[in-house]
């Protein structure tokens, strides 16, 4: 599993480290949607090092995949930056008490961005690399010079949590014993049809009350397995494992004829 959050963090640390971005406001978009009351041109506008007018914004990470084999290389992760210049008041002359422009085209912080960060490893993730076409305006500012910047990120492994054992069913004389080869796995089962979940944590937050504290289950009818299973003609049985460490497995389905 890729940790989105690290990683955001991570290029946050590199380039807030960095003296050829040293007058440039950063801000990574999580923490900026978080903090509501912030308005967009605080991004340029927020003194840094005596310095404002240039801002940098750290859009949250993407994954993209070109494959539908997502248990490997083929998933990466897309890197956005935005790189703000505001106009001439980027290039104002030191004023009382020292404050100046940031002194620097929005196309120029992204140039750096780039040259600190191609081929730059991180230390569990992978390796970023710029795109063919790694940059282009960035239109949904109005106002403001702004340009949009895409880096790659391929991971050095990324492994899918493996799933639980396929259940395997036995009918004789009207009961159906289920089996799961996962050790630890737990089996639940309905014989309605519906979906046969983890009663103990799928729980619906909208029916958590006073009087109900830890909520209800979103299928009452899901029932853990412990002994073979009396079924009788037109009941559709649906099983699912569950275990600590692994994936649902596939969901088991029979018709009972």
């Amino acid at each position: 599993m890729i940790d989105l959050i690290q990683l955001q963090n991570d290029v946050y640390g590199l380039l807030m480290s960095a003296p050829q971005l040293a007058t440039v406001n950063i801000v990574q978009e999580r923490r900026f949607i978080v903090q509501a009351e912030l308005e967009l041109d605080a991004i340029w506008q927020t003194v840094r090092n005596k310095c404002s007018g240039d801002g940098l914004l750290i859009e949250e990470p993407e994954v993209v995949c070109n494959s539908t084999g997502v248990t490997g290389p083929p998933q990466s992760v897309e890197l956005s930056f935005v790189a703000f210049q505001n106009g001439d008041a980027a290039f104002t002359p030191a004023g009382p008490g020292g404050l100046a422009g940031g002194g620097l085209f929005a196309s120029e912080i992204e140039q750096f961005v780039i040259d600190l960060l191609h081929l730059q490893s991180v230390g569990g993730m992978g390796t970023i690399q710029i795109t063919p076409r790694p940059s282009a305006p960035a239109r949904d500012y109005p106002g403001i010079n702004a340009r949009r910047l895409k880096l790659l990120v391929t991971p050095r492994q990324t492994r899918q949590t493996p799933r639980c054992a396929t259940i395997t069913p036995t009918l004789a004389e009207g009961l159906l014993t289920l089996a799961c080869a996962t050790p630890g796995a737990t089996i639940y089962f309905t014989t309605d049809g519906s979906f046969p979940c983890n009663p103990a944590i799928a729980v619906d937050p909208l029916s958590v009350t006073a009087a109900v504290p830890a909520g209800t289950t979103i299928n009452a009818a899901s029932t853990p397995y412990a002994a073979p299973i009396a079924v009788q003609s037109g009941q559709n049985v649906r099983a699912a494992a569950y275990a600590p460490g692994f994936n649902c497995g596939e969901i088991f389905n029979l018709w009972i004829s």
